[in-house]
């Protein structure tokens, strides 16, 4: 039987992996599932191996299987070995950042196909408002073999519902040309009316 997708998206601040880890402990002390969480290797929050959270009130942290974010299938033969290592089937698989993550589509599918229920939470768009690696194509998985997708929500300083991941460098909002992905940690929610972007083309 095919698994089933929870898909966590929203802005920077928006408790995505608090969420994520959340949801991981729930199944493991509840459901006495085995939660496998992934951190793709462009992910810089947390320590090597760890999926940290920077909501101080959440679930802060747990132990994660790093991998390379441009090479996910090497994931599977990990999830095989963890197999035999516990004796049944790993019932979980939950993925932060999982805009990092090249083929993502195609892996989640794989993951769902073999039986696994998966979580990945993500930004839906980087700095230029923009779809963010293939997130938002994973909202057709949950159509098709059912879940849920759960909007998680931030505010900008002004009060209004953030949309947007303001990127800043020194202080100042970042130019429409700067790198997708950067090291770093300098991000602020920000609804449509505070959202800068310096250099956008149209």
């Amino acid at each position: 039987m095919a698994g089933k997708l929870e898909l966590l998206m929203g802005p920077m601040r928006s408790n995505k992996t608090a969420e994520l880890l959340r949801r991981a402990e729930m199944r493991r002390q509840y459901a006495k599932q085995y939660v496998l969480v992934l951190k793709p290797s462009d992910d810089t929050k947390g320590g090597p191996g760890m999926v940290e959270s920077r909501n101080p009130n959440g679930h802060g942290k747990m132990t994660a299987l790093e991998f390379k974010s441009s090479a996910p299938w090497e994931v599977l033969q990990a999830i095989a070995d963890t197999e035999q290592q516990i004796g049944k089937k790993v019932e979980c698989i939950a993925i932060d950042e999982g805009q990092f993550v090249d083929g993502l589509f195609l892996f989640v599918k794989q993951l769902l196909d073999a039986g696994h229920d998966v979580l990945v939470a993500g930004l839906d768009l980087d700095f230029r408002a923009m779809p963010f690696g293939e997130m938002l194509n994973l909202s057709w998985l949950v159509n098709a073999y059912g879940g849920s997708i759960t909007e998680c929500m931030a505010y900008c300083s002004c009060g209004a519902r953030a949309l947007y991941s303001q990127r800043l460098i020194d202080g100042k909002p970042a130019h429409y040309n700067s790198p997708i992905k950067m090291p770093g940690d300098s991000y602020e929610p920000r609804c449509a009316e505070h959202f800068v972007l310096p250099g956008r083309p149209h």
